[in-house]
């Protein structure tokens, strides 16, 4: 036991000191990103077509790979079972690639869907056009972040946290040095909408700039699955029984995250696209998730393998034993977070943003939005890890359902606060679905754990 214990903590420190460096190299990205650029209607673009391939891959791979992969993974390094990885991993690089083509294809009609709103101080057209072309270039992510899923997935279902836990910090570095060359290439400070459209070499940059930062993170991915002694080979097989097995267990988890991304729709357009309130929402939701990160997605990173292993043998008492200290490490650390954050949400902003082209204004946008999304943060963690008890149980259905209403709920509340509050809503929006989810999710898992069979411990 004392071994399993330092073992555990010492992937726990792994993930936590790697998560921390992915974060810190994050938050520079946004300060480099604020002093370049601004908070803008060139910033919104950029963003509504940086998080498009994050949408796209999310809505139609991203949910199958993020839930069951590892639980699944696990299972079959368990069993020895190479042959299933390799059916499963040969399915999954088709998919991204054909899924990636045809999202590049429909980019204009991906990114309108997040502007139907668009500010009535900027030329919707332009808007529109420069968001094209941006997002065309930065689809092609989506490749690059299914190979990464893939990767980590079996990294972590092997123990092994490390890979996973820094390449992220090569991705931040790649991009915060193209955005240190925006300024050679743009002929104005800070860059327009016009100019992305007719500078190419300026949409390249900012395009390319991000995309190339994915793929350096995948290429580093694949050579420690290599080093870890991981030989993928391709073996395409639709009909293999844990390609139907992944399927099976995904097809709620896709529907989870499309009931994700509609409401992110509707959040984006009720931001007003081009106002610069995209890019607060944006930038706050970045500070919100450092301690989420840094804390929570590093417990849960080391817990849900061993959750997943415990269900495996059968072991109630260990689940119940895993969870419970997860849970509570998980509250521990994100509350004093949430605090924090509430009370001194606009200092923070203005000490690290607030430099070239990101003005006083633009610091209180940001700062007011943050102050609503901080609320919910040891909610959002919570309820995070709460799900990831259901899908150790091979569970992708009933989390469908409790995201579904946590959706509603934030839409709801969104619409409510957002004409009085505007982004100081929108994050309170947030943080109050997801505090009444997580004690819905909570008291859901519990029954669901109470109504199963006797299980050996």
């Amino acid at each position: 036991m004392p071994s399993a214990r330092s073992g555990l903590l010492r992937a726990n420190l792994t993930v936590t000191s790697g998560t921390a460096l992915s974060r810190v190299t994050g938050l520079i990205r946004i300060i480099i990103f604020g002093i370049v650029i601004g908070q803008t209607a060139l910033a919104d673009a950029y963003d509504i077509a940086n998080n498009a391939p994050n949408v796209v891959y999310e809505l139609l791979l991203g949910g199958i790979l993020t839930a069951t992969l590892v639980p699944l993974f696990t299972r079959y390094l368990h069993d020895g079972d190479d042959e299933s990885i390799n059916a499963i991993t040969s399915f999954a690089f088709v998919a991204l690639a054909v899924i990636t083509t045809i999202a590049i294809a429909l980019a204009p009609l991906i990114f309108k869907i997040f502007s139907l709103n668009p500010a009535d101080t900027i030329d919707a057209d332009l808007f529109g056009q420069a968001g094209t072309v941006l997002t065309r270039l930065l689809l092609l992510q989506i490749f690059f972040y299914g190979v990464t899923s893939i990767c980590t997935s079996i990294l972590h279902a092997r123990k092994q946290f490390f890979a996973a836990a820094w390449s992220p910090v090569l991705a931040n570095l790649v991009t915060i040095t193209s955005l240190l060359f925006v300024s050679r290439v743009s002929s104005v400070d800070p860059p327009t909408l016009e100019e992305i459209v007719e500078n190419s070499s300026l949409h390249w940059l900012l395009g390319m700039g991000s995309t190339s930062g994915i793929i350096v993170m995948a290429l580093a991915l694949v050579f420690a699955l290599r080093r870890s002694g991981t030989s993928l080979k391709f073996k395409f097989n639709r009909t293999h029984d844990a390609v139907r097995q992944l399927l099976k267990l995904s097809g709620w988890a896709v529907a989870y995250i499309a009931a994700n991304q509609v409401t992110l729709v509707v959040i984006k357009n009720l931001a007003t696209p081009g106002s610069g309130n995209v890019d607060a929402y944006s930038k706050a939701y970045t500070f919100f998730s450092l301690p989420h990160g840094l804390l929570a997605v590093s417990i849960a990173t080391t817990f849900v393998p061993e959750l997943a292993r415990a269900v495996a043998q059968n072991n109630r008492h260990e689940f119940d034993r895993r969870f419970f200290s997860g849970l509570r490490l998980t509250a521990i650390a994100t509350i004093p977070a949430s605090i924090i954050l509430v009370l001194f949400a606009k200092p923070i902003v203005a000490q690290l943003l607030q430099y070239g082209n990101f003005d006083a204004s633009a610091t209180t946008n940001t700062a007011r939005a943050l102050t609503g999304l901080a609320v919910g943060l040891s909610g959002f963690s919570i309820y995070l890890f709460v799900l990831r008890g259901f899908y150790s149980h091979g569970d992708t259905r009933t989390p469908f359902f409790i995201n579904l209403f946590e959706n509603a709920l934030n839409v709801v509340f969104a619409i409510a606060l957002v004409k009085k509050y505007d982004v100081l809503g929108l994050g309170l929006a947030f943080s109050f679905a997801y505090l009444i989810s997580s004690v819905i999710a909570f008291i859901a898992l519990r029954r669901k754990i109470m109504n199963l069979p006797p299980i050996i411990s």
